[in-house]
């Protein structure tokens, strides 16, 4: 409600607080995780992407090529926006006052959330329980902790599984 009656500006910190207390009930060893945002943080990015979005709309009114430019531009930016984005959520989040990191590539970030999730599509969305599988694994695998990464060893049969169980 607070969200809606103020237009979003809310939302970034109910967005801390729901996280917060998610990561503050999810605990290892007897030990909850933290999450170290500030509303504001979240609040500043989200009006950066609201004035590029108004920009766009602008200049797409203006002239017609200003919308494919930008549209291109987003394309390339877009594996760049999602590093910083999941960077972003790393470094907010602490377990034992020691925080988390990202060191995903553009390139890896192209197949696995640009590539993969299309071929998902193609085929039907048959595909897409071994490219959820990928996308996690390349998450985890890309993911340290107090500079040690993560090994996630799953295979795509587990998230087959997954998903005839809820369908049926």
């Amino acid at each position: 409600f607070l969200s809606i009656v103020t237009l979003g500006i809310y939302s970034a910190w109910a967005k801390v607080r729901d996280t917060q207390y998610l990561y503050g009930h999810t605990q290892v060893d007897g030990q909850g995780f933290r999450f170290l945002a500030t509303p504001m943080q979240i609040l500043k990015g989200r009006i950066v992407a609201v004035i590029v979005f108004i920009i766009y709309a602008v200049l797409g009114q203006i002239n017609p090529i200003f919308n494919l430019v930008m549209a291109l531009g987003l394309l390339i930016a877009m594996p760049w926006l999602i590093i910083q984005g999941i960077k972003f959520t790393m470094r907010m989040t602490a377990y034992r006052n020691v925080r988390f990191s990202f060191e995903g590539t553009y390139g890896g970030v192209i197949v696995h959330f640009l590539l993969l999730p299309l071929l998902g599509v193609i085929t039907l969305y048959l595909a897409m329980p071994w490219v959820m599988q990928q996308i996690q694994q390349y998450m985890n695998n890309n993911t340290t902790y107090g500079g040690k990464h993560f090994e996630q060893k799953s295979s795509a049969s587990q998230y087959y599984i997954a998903i005839l169980i809820s369908l049926g």
